[in-house]
């Protein structure tokens, strides 16, 4: 019986498969996280300072090493009387999802109320050019619309608040050296 060995003249060696990505990723993981708990270990060695590490991958076993233990970790560096929580990772992942939520709805509303105002003061440099005045807080506001006149008084009040902290600022200077 004959071998592909015998008839080329050279051994075969195994054919090996290439990983599929999945299998990579759990191999870099899998390296990455004994690589990492093998520093702590010989930091703590050498160090003996009070250490921590949890590793928890999105798949598989959750590791931790702890010198001297996770609980006396945490007594030191969290403030006395402290909770630990006994929320899960689902758990800690589903409130900063309804944070994250939270914050691109402000951010949207953020966007919306920008845009409007900056409507309402195309509005009001059309009507001062219109108008024909020289600044924009001269316009006669019969002209503008009614729900653009809270925007145009708070604009206004901004101004003169502006103006009267300038004013109050120059008053506290001192009085610059007379030229003789």
């Amino acid at each position: 019986m004959a071998t592909d060995a015998t008839v080329t003249g050279r051994a075969t060696r195994p054919r090996r498969r290439r990983p599929d990505d999945a299998s990579r990723l759990r191999d870099k993981i899998s390296y990455r996280r004994s690589r990492l708990l093998e520093d702590a270990r010989e930091v703590s060695e050498l160090f003996a300072p009070h250490l921590a590490v949890l590793v928890c991958p999105a798949a598989g076993k959750a590791t931790v090493y702890a010198n001297p233990t996770v609980e006396s970790v945490l007594r030191t560096y969290l403030p006395p009387n402290t909770d630990y929580g006994t929320e899960t990772a689902d758990q800690a992942a589903a409130r900063v999802g309804a944070i994250r939520r939270e914050a691109w709805s402000i951010h949207a509303r953020v966007s919306e109320e920008r845009a409007r105002l900056f409507a309402v003061a195309r509005k009001v440099k059309a009507a001062q050019a219109r108008q024909g005045r020289d600044h924009w807080w001269e316009v006669d506001v019969d002209l503008l619309q009614e729900a653009d006149l809270p925007d145009f008084a708070r604009a206004l009040d901004v101004l003169r608040a502006e103006v009267l902290r300038r004013i109050d600022k120059l008053a506290k200077a001192p009085e610059p050296p007379q030229l003789q």
